[in-house]
């Protein structure tokens, strides 16, 4: 087992950045939901949305 750590050591790099690329997509999904469910409820009470959560969707 320490020898495949040894060897292949350098795989961490690539593995870190999938990760962190993943999970950036995640929070950015996760965004876009939130502000698309503040602008539904904003609809369905008949109130016109701010324009910073129009803008947060143009990103």
């Amino acid at each position: 087992m320490a020898d495949l750590f040894r060897d292949f050591w350098w795989l961490l790099f690539p593995m870190s950045a999938m990760a962190l690329t993943g999970f950036r997509a995640w929070l950015k999904d996760r965004a876009r939901r939130e502000t698309m469910q503040a602008l539904r409820e904003l609809a369905e009470s008949g109130r016109e949305p701010p324009a910073y959560l129009l803008a947060q969707l143009q990103r």
